[in-house]
């Protein structure tokens, strides 16, 4: 998956906009980074998408692109752009919409606000660009209370790509935005964007990350996949996002922290604790968590 693009390059915020909080040999992190990236056409260039696949065989990884307009006019810009360039279509598996950004000033977080988020919802999913080849995505916010997962759902199940709409995955989720690092040494702010507030991610989210799995899976329909996203530091993190019903992990606060090498790691990590209970495809135990029996 690329990083998410703007329509135009961002350098993003001021600095210093990212921190890490240690937790004995676990990683936190606060960023408030503002979307930076190289743009929307680095992100969409045939020529560079081929040398892409070329690197990523034999083992045929989709290429996923990420976008994060700042405004809906902007998101359909981009997808016009793509659906008149057969030669990126090629490359492309899907196209992922981030409605989940906490860091850009004077932006609001979409993915909270329903009624615009429900507008985008409906505008992005008619787009002709999607097709059974390549399939739109959301990259979604934490969200705290069962209601927001019911109303969610709802909104997503109707564009469902099982029952003839565009929508093939969701990512949860995003950081958990308003967190607060302070220096009690300079008594200031770690971060200067903002404030100081920035999204919360890594070991810290963990637990609230696979509670969203959970409540996204049992509510979602079975032709919308979920992503788990955040705390994947080890293989168990990874065997905790399956079970709770993810059909793939995203790295993200360990990939900075360790570099490209954690993707071997964890993955040798969840083969070994596979095989230590007994399970010889990921099928064996995803989305089988069970509820722990009471004890009165």
């Amino acid at each position: 998956c690329s990083k998410s693009a703007t329509l135009e390059e961002r350098s993003g915020n001021p600095q210093p906009r990212y921190t890490e909080i240690q937790l004995g040999d676990r990683t936190a992190s606060i960023n408030s980074e503002g979307l930076p990236n190289k743009g929307f056409a680095a992100y969409s260039d045939s020529s560079f998408l081929q040398r892409l696949k070329e690197c990523s065989e034999p083992h045929g990884k989709p290429y996923i692109l990420s976008i994060s307009g700042l405004s809906l006019k902007e998101n359909l810009e981009m997808l016009d752009r793509l659906a008149e360039s057969p030669d990126v279509l090629q490359h492309l598996s899907a196209v992922e919409v981030n409605v989940a950004c906490p860091n850009v000033p004077g932006k609001p977080l979409v993915g909270y606000d329903f009624p615009q988020f429900a507008e985008v919802v409906q505008t992005m999913s008619r787009h002709p660009l999607f097709t059974k080849d390549c399939v739109l995505g959301f990259k979604l916010p934490p969200y705290l209370d069962a209601p927001l997962f019911d109303a969610v759902a709802k909104m997503l199940n109707e564009i469902a790509l099982g029952r003839g709409g565009a929508l093939g995955y969701v990512v949860c989720c995003n950081t958990l935005g308003s967190a607060l690092a302070v220096d009690i040494e300079t008594e200031t702010t770690v971060l200067h964007p903002k404030g100081g507030f920035g999204g919360l991610g890594g070991q810290l989210v963990r637990h609230l990350a696979l509670g969203n799995v959970r409540h996204l899976r049992s509510r979602l329909d079975d032709s919308i996949h979920v992503v788990g996203c955040g705390g994947v530091a080890t293989g168990e993190d990874a065997f905790a996002h399956i079970l709770c019903g993810a059909t793939a992990v995203q790295v993200a606060t360990q990939h900075r922290v360790e570099g490209p090498q954690c993707f071997e790691r964890i993955a040798s990590e969840l083969r070994e604790l596979m095989q230590r209970k007994g399970y010889t495809q990921l099928e064996d135990f995803r989305g089988k968590l069970r509820v722990r029996e009471s004890k009165l």
